[in-house]
């Protein structure tokens, strides 16, 4: 019985283990949770960080009075007033909401060449521009708003460029497919980008029209519809 009773104490220490290990597993696959990609961790930070597109309506409203108030009197400098006056137009413009019943088919030419007279440094030739036509086809855009986009982009491209400098603007065929017009505009300066504010909102204005614009270093690639989203057009230079 003594013999007896110690082989079975024998057996239950060699069993012992193999029942733990089963346990062990469950437990640490019990333990195991999803990774978050650190890329798809940082879009979701970077999504909380947005500001609601109501907040930056409400922020652009409320400094017009004051804006209007400052213009009056008179005391302002008058380069800081102007400088926020541009700052509540691009708030604006921020939420702004695409109008394709306004889209028709525009000379692009003709935007850009609108869009730089309303710049005193392209104006008064302070900032020199080189215009280069190489694709004469029309866009599908919204001309009040695409005028604005180019304007964003002259005026921070002038600003860089500082006077003495110049901007190349050229309007050619693209090569993206569904994009037959493209537009580059080179600061005349390297390692200058736009401000990113005015990038944001020449952003937004282009991309709510179907177009697209890269940016590379100094050099501005705004590409561009020939028709509306339901008919494309044959790119012809």
């Amino acid at each position: 019985m003594i013999g007896g009773g110690f082989s079975w104490v024998l057996l239950r220490r060699r069993r012992a283990p193999e029942a733990i290990v089963p346990l062990v597993d469950r437990e640490i696959a019990a333990e195991r949770k999803p990774l978050t990609p650190v890329r798809e961790l940082s879009l979701e930070r970077d999504a909380e960080r947005e500001a609601p597109p109501y907040l930056i309506a409400l922020i652009g409203e409320a400094m017009r009075e004051p804006l209007r108030q400052l213009r009056r009197s008179g005391g302002a400098p008058v380069a800081a007033l102007e400088r926020l006056e541009r700052v509540a137009w691009q708030m604006r413009m921020l939420v702004a909401r695409p109008r394709p019943m306004r889209a028709a088919p525009t000379s692009p030419i003709a935007l850009l060449q609108e869009a730089a007279e309303q710049i005193p440094l392209l104006r008064d030739g302070s900032v020199g521009a080189s215009w280069s036509l190489l694709n004469r086809q029309p866009v599908h855009v919204d001309p009040e708003r695409m005028r604005a986009a180019f304007r964003a982009l002259l005026e921070s491209g002038a600003e860089l460029a500082g006077e003495g400098g110049r901007l190349g603007i050229k309007i050619l065929r693209g090569e993206a497919q569904g994009f037959p017009v493209q537009i580059e505009i080179e600061i005349g300066r390297r390692g200058t980008e736009l401000d990113p504010l005015s990038m944001l909102v020449t952003r937004h204005l282009i991309e709510s029209q179907g177009g697209r614009i890269e940016i590379d270093g100094n050099m501005t690639r705004v590409l561009l519809r020939n028709a509306g989203p339901e008919e494309q057009i044959a790119s012809v230079a």
